[in-house]
């Protein structure tokens, strides 16, 4: 038989691989899912600082070199007007020896041409332990004027997000009888503690259960910690600006100062006149201060009014405390 060719048969295709998803489309996600998981995408993801336990806290602040001789020789950098300052007092911040205890601090030269401000303290009571600070105002001359303790502090219940902690008010005057602030620990506030509500009894709070029978957690004070400084304008209405965690609370009352009644130096007065100071309506600031509850902060600007030449100020603040004595 004759043989035929056999017909050649189609060449298979070689199988293409499997086209790749553009790296937009693909590997981007998954490199932000691992990320964010490894909480590295954003600050609000990192990890909270451990809390340096009190006892190292305090060793490392025996340990730690004086920055500074005097109260003039501080570090003190400006502190702004309206801003909420997260404050770290730990052993790279620097120490100084006060006449009530060494410590570490923070310094801050009050804005000058800001008046009358507000400033709420918050301190977060973290792993059984809370830094109680002590806030100490200065005149022109770096002498002390004022003196708010740890003891006016609030103790606040768990509420929301935020935990227990320490918080209260104070308003201050920007002025030559008030330059700077200081905030540090005395030896009294490390060796003090507070009580603050146990998680259990807060947890009950909230559900509306009954609360267990036990007791609540001490926390001890230490020379390091944060806190949280939000400063504000005082207006017209007695309230802030920008509100803040204790806004809801009544101005608690300010330690007796540790030097004589505040008066205008004597040095002083003559190299700032009064002219030198911004002018604004002091009565209307006093009108806030007494709304907001401040009777000292009124009596320093009637004092002010009056060295600008405000004559009669005194005397209608007075006819003022007056009314509003029941």
């Amino acid at each position: 038989m004759p043989s035929y060719p056999q017909p050649a048969l189609p060449r298979k295709a070689p199988a293409r691989p499997p086209r790749a998803l553009p790296l937009t489309r693909q590997a981007l996600p998954l490199v932000a899912l691992l990320v964010a998981l490894t909480g590295c995408s954003s600050p609000l993801m990192s990890p909270q600082a451990p809390t340096l336990p009190a006892q190292a806290g305090q060793q490392a602040l025996a340990s730690a070199s004086e920055c500074c001789q005097t109260l003039a020789d501080l570090p003190y950098r400006p502190l702004p007007a309206n801003e909420t300052l997260t404050l770290d007092f730990t052993p790279q911040t620097p120490a100084h020896g006060f006449t009530d205890g060494k410590s570490f601090f923070q310094a801050f030269s009050l804005p000058a041409n800001a008046g009358p401000l507000t400033l709420d303290v918050t301190s977060p009571i973290r792993d059984g332990q809370v830094f109680a600070p002590t806030l100490l105002v200065l005149d022109a001359a770096f002498q002390p004027v004022r003196q708010v303790t740890s003891e006016t502090l609030e103790v606040r219940r768990p509420t929301g997000f935020s935990g227990a902690r320490l918080s209260g008010r104070f308003s201050v005057a920007p002025g030559p009888g008030a330059s700077y602030l200081v905030i540090y620990s005395r030896d009294t506030d490390r060796q003090a503690t507070t009580t603050y509500e146990s998680e259990e009894k807060a947890y009950a709070r909230v559900r509306g259960l009954a609360e267990p029978a036990v007791p609540d957690p001490v926390a001890a004070h230490t020379a390091t910690g944060s806190l949280t400084l939000t400063v504000a304008p005082l207006t017209s209405g007695g309230l802030l600006s920008s509100p803040s965690p204790a806004s809801a609370s009544a101005i608690p009352p300010v330690a007796a100062p540790t030097s004589p009644p505040r008066q205008a130096p004597t040095g002083i007065a003559s190299a700032a006149p009064a002219t030198a100071e911004p002018a604004f309506d002091y009565r209307r600031m006093i009108e806030a201060a007494l709304k907001a509850g401040d009777v000292e902060l009124a009596l320093e600007l009637a004092e002010r009014a009056e060295r600008n030449g405000e004559t009669g100020t005194r005397a209608w603040l007075a006819e003022r405390l007056q009314t509003r004595t029941p």
